[in-house]
Formats: structure tokens, sequence, C-alpha cells
């Protein structure tokens, strides 16, 4: 391994090239040897690929130091018999808790490391990478050693040194290289660092990068050997391939190849422009793994939820804003540029970002030739609060009746989470991945619940539309089909099951008959099963048919409904009289009546009350 450095008096001209390359800036101090062969505080395999050695040792002065104490860590290395430069990085099993990296001054085959010891009480691990040679001839290794820090145990008292008069100096001309709080910096211009992701004369890619795509160069440390989100392999997770003609989604694609640049410009607005690299929602530069999203809450009404914040993860990346009109009306879109301190500049909600390519601030792909239950909607104009129902992730929904209250706190064999009428919830609490913790019967998982707003990824699912459990909602029952709960195991994520299961009470819902419609109603009439299709369905009921749009009932298809309760029915539900539109009257709470024919029964009309 070897280092270039440049001289002084290059720095003048590095200044000059920054104005014009902003992207640049970081990378352009140091030569493209010179980063394959600095050492970092990450796995050395990750650059360095000729061979790897089993025996690379680490061994700690102490095992057992007090908070916060320094201690030794012995580390040796087998010669490469190619010769070259060594060096090594310290990385914790447990991000957070240490980390450093020395060597790249001659061919040692031992260094003694000093490391600090956690703060917090605990048994902590770390691996130790080394590396002899270049990257191409390099030799690997690694070894793992673990601390304990005892409870009770308080840092050694700082020591006060005596006051003295420091000698004059003279400033320095070169800005020094300082470390960072984050892996991705940031760093000083003149840093090394810089080049494990940049290039300036050898880029593969825009920005600099020394791979041929942002999310290529990402997995490359995000694959479990550099980082501690293994996002890769999420991507290795059994499930369908996309297929966009009949809009069957199961991943947000990071490598399919795109025009992406940088998320600070304005790729999705107004054009159609589809693709999903990692930093169109991550900024690698400000990314950071804390904190998790934590609802917001509206200060005139303390109690009432006003979205979810963005998390550190999201941070420095860009979104829409959105400023709500009248109910099914376009909102006023304005991109946000995601960089720090600019007006229009950060993300104050999650959903923000998902409306940068979901909403009608881009080209929406067209509708033509599909089915309903095919299209793509403007989800900023279907999740408007002014709407007369909708799934709550602007604020609040429009039911807080007692009985709503009951279902979103009783139990189901998929519940998650306990959400209050007053609360919202985050676009990931419906779609993330399928390998999501959790009960998910039948399947056994860990059983462990998340947080609502905890790092729920919407990577990959084996569910289509990228949702986190199962929903049955295009494809109708067949007569003799029973219910079955992991039909809707969407929906009973919040819900509670009994009042749809067998033989149920009406205690946590408003529609005495939900029960009936999901049980009863086997060889009731065609046996046709697709819920495009007037008059098919002769099995037991599944929920899109009586709540076809989800987000809200305002792109609902032709049929006289208000819009509450977010009862809007599927095409196969067919009017009473040819020519007329299904309908439903809403009455008092829990009462209503239906005009329609549906599942061969007609409702001429059909009253119910609690």
């Amino acid at each position: 391994m070897r280092i270039c450095k440049l001289k002084k008096m290059s720095l003048p001209k590095i200044a000059v090239l920054a104005t014009g390359l902003a992207a640049a800036v970081l990378a352009v101090t140091m030569s493209p040897q010179a980063a394959e062969a600095t050492p970092r505080a990450s796995n050395c395999a990750n650059c360095h690929v000729g061979g790897t050695s089993t025996a690379t040792t680490a061994t700690a002065s102490i095992t057992t130091p007090a908070a916060g104490a320094t201690y030794t860590v012995a580390i040796t290395l087998a010669v490469n018999p190619t010769g070259g430069l060594s060096g090594y990085g310290i990385v914790p099993v447990t991000a957070g808790t240490g980390s450093t990296f020395g060597g790249n001054t001659s061919s040692a085959l031992s260094y003694t490391a000093t490391m600090t010891a956690p703060a917090a009480a605990g048994t902590y691990s770390y691996t130790v990478y080394t590396n002899q040679g270049s990257k191409a001839t390099g030799q690997t290794g690694s070894a793992v050693y673990s601390i304990t820090v005892a409870a009770g145990s308080t840092p050694p008292p700082a020591t006060t040194q005596p006051a003295t008069t420091p000698p004059a100096t003279t400033p320095a001309t070169t800005p020094p290289v300082i470390g960072s709080a984050g892996i991705h910096g940031p760093y000083t211009i003149n840093s090394d660092q810089c080049g494990t992701c940049h290039r300036a004369h050898a880029a593969k890619a825009p920005n600099l990068l020394v791979k041929g795509s942002q999310s290529t160069l990402c997995f490359t440390c995000h694959n479990g050997t550099g980082a501690d989100a293994n996002v890769q392999a999420q991507y290795t997770l059994a499930r369908p391939v996309n297929k966009p003609a009949t809009r069957e989604y199961y991943s947000h694609d990071a490598l399919a190849p795109s025009t992406h640049t940088q998320s600070a410009l304005d790729e999705f607005g107004g054009v159609s422009n589809r693709h999903s690299e990692c930093a169109d929602c991550h900024n690698s530069h400000n990314a950071r793994a804390t904190p998790d999203s934590a609802q917001v809450f509206t200060p005139a009404l303390p109690a009432t939820a006003d979205g979810w914040d963005a998390s550190g993860r999201l941070n420095g990346v860009s979104g829409v804003s959105v400023v709500n009109g009248a109910a099914g009306t376009a909102p006023k879109y304005t991109f946000l540029s995601g960089v720090i301190g600019l007006p229009n500049g950060q993300m104050t909600r999650e959903y923000q970002l998902c409306f940068k390519c979901h909403s009608g601030s881009t080209t929406l792909t067209s509708n033509a030739g599909l089915k309903p239950s095919q299209y793509a909607l403007d989800k900023g104009v279907e999740l408007n609060p002014a709407n007369p129902s909708f799934h709550p992730v602007e604020a609040a929904g429009t039911n807080q009746t007692p009985k709503m209250k009951l279902s979103l706190k009783g139990f189901s064999s998929y519940k998650l989470w306990d959400f209050e009428t007053t609360s919202t919830i985050r676009c990931l609490n419906c779609h993330a991945s399928s390998a999501t913790s959790g009960p998910n019967p039948p399947l056994t998982a860990d059983p462990t619940l998340p947080l609502p707003g905890s790092a729920l990824a919407p990577h990959t699912s084996s569910n289509r539309g990228i949702l986190l459990r199962n929903y049955r909602d295009r494809v109708l029952k067949p007569s003799t089909e029973a219910y079955s709960a992991g039909d809707f195991a969407l929906c009973y994520v919040c819900h509670a099951e009994e009042p749809f299961s067998a033989n149920a009470s009406n205690t946590a819902t408003n529609f005495r008959y939900h029960s009936l419609h999901l049980n009863q109603l086997a060889g009731e009439g065609p046996l046709t099963t697709d819920i495009d299709t007037a008059g098919n369905g002769g099995g037991n009921a599944i929920c899109a048919e009586c709540h076809f749009r989800l987000h809200s009932t305002t792109n609902k298809v032709p049929q006289a409904v208000d819009g509450s309760r977010l009862v809007n029915f599927a095409p196969n539900v067919q009017p009473l009289v040819a020519g007329g539109t299904p309908s439903w009257t809403r009455g008092t709470t829990g009462s209503g009546s239906c005009s329609l024919t549906c599942h061969g029964h007609e409702h001429s009309p059909e009253t119910y009350s609690p």
C-alpha cells in the first residue's frame, strides 16, 4: 500500500475547481492509488482482493476495563509473500462503541492500537481487520476480541494540566484532516476517506463514483461486511418478479438502469422518470441510523397527530411537500431539495419522500388499458385530510367512534401495533418487507414486535404492492372457499379480527354484518372471480368488494356513495337497475342501506341498524 499526497500549492487550484464540480470537491485531493491503500475502520477485504489469511490475532491488554478507560489491542498479521505496506482497522459489532485504524507506513506485522471502553456497562465485541499489500495483491485477515465493562464502573477522573503560556505559532495553511461521527462524513477537503466512494480521474459513474451505479457502490458495504445494515440480503428475499404491465410490484428495484444523478435535483417533477436507486431515498453524506421516525402532534391540538417526521435514515434526501385544498382536488406540490439550511430544503414528514414518486408532482404511469384494480393513483389527492374518509397519513382519521377505538385496541393473530383514533400512520406501516418481525401465521417468525416508528424497510416483499403482510384484493373467492384471516392479514396488523370471523359479535365494528359477508355467502352467485368484472363473485366476500380504494374514497369507480367510512364498491358490484349505479346511504352510526346487486343477491334496498 502507498499514499501519494498532493503538494500544498495545488490547494488553490482545487478551490477553483470546486466551484464547478461540487460532487468532486471531496475527492480531488487524493489520487486513485491512495484511496485503494488507505486504512480505515472497515473490512479491508472490501477493497483488497488478493488473498486471505487466518493468522491474524487481536488481544486486548485488559478484558474488563472501567467505563471510559483506555486500553490497548495487540495485533499481529501473517506476512504477505508479495510484500507491501500493511495496516489495520477495528470495527465494533455494536455500532457507536468505538473504532480506530492505523498503519500504511511500513510492512510491520504487528501493531498496538489504543481504544476507549464504552461508557455503558456490558460486553462488547470488535472485529480487527488487517491487510498487507496493494488492492490487487493484498492479503487480508480478521480476528475478534471482546471486553466487558462492569456495572457501576466509572470513567477515570480527568487530570488537570498546569497552566502554561503556549508558544507563538504560525497559522496552518492546510485544513486539518478530522474524524467524523458518521462513516460517510462529513470530512475535510483533504481527507483520504472520500476516496472510498469517489475517484477524481477514474470515476465510473456520475458524482465521480468508483462503481457503475450508486446502488452497486452502496452494496459493497451494505452487504453484511462493512455496515451494520445488510440491505443487499433483503434483495435475496424469495418473491415474484416485478410485472409493470399489470402493476404487480414486489420491490423498489435499486439496481435497474436509471438516469439518476443527484437527489437534490428535481428528477421526477412533472416528467415520467421512474427509478429507485438507493440515493433516491437516502443521502449517503447525511443519513444516520438514528433517530427513528416519531409521530408529530398538532400544536393547537396536542392529542391529535400530524404525521410522522423523517428519521435519521432519511436526513438530507429530497421530497415533496403539499398544501391541500378541497376534497378530491390536487394539492399544491413543492419540491424539497434536501439541502440543509436552504429554503424548501429538508423534509419535515416521512410521507413527503413517498410523494416524490407516488403523487401528481411527477407524471404517473398511464392507466390506459388497465383494470381499475391496477391503476396508479395520485396519493397526494387520495390522502388529503379534507376527503370524507382516508387512511390517516397526513392527519388523524374521520372515524372517531368508540367502536373504532375498540377495533384499534382489539386482538388479532397478526397484530403489531395499537394505534389510537387520534393517531396517524406511516406509509411504512403498510408498505414494508414481508420479513418484518412479529406474528405472521402460519409462518414461524421472530415474535418481537417492531416499534411503529422503527426502521421498516420498503425494499422488497413477497406480497404484491410491497405490503408488510398479505392482502387479497384482486381475486374473489370461489364459491366453496372458506374465510381465512390470512387473506386480510394486512388489515389485522392494526384492527381486531373478532368482528370478521365466524359467529362473531359486533363489539368492535359499526357494521354488524361483516362476519356474515365474509363467512356465509358460499355458493351465492356465479363462479367467476375477477374483481374488475361486473357480476363476478359467487363465494364469501373479501374486504376489497366494499372498500375498493383503501387510501381514500376519492377515486372510487362510478357509484352513489358519500365517501365516508372508506365505503366504495369494487367493479364486480352491480347496480340494482341496469344503467344505474350501486349506492350506499349512511344513516346514524351503525345504520344505513344498500341498493345494488352483489354475489347474485339483490339489495333492493337492504337496510341495517346496530
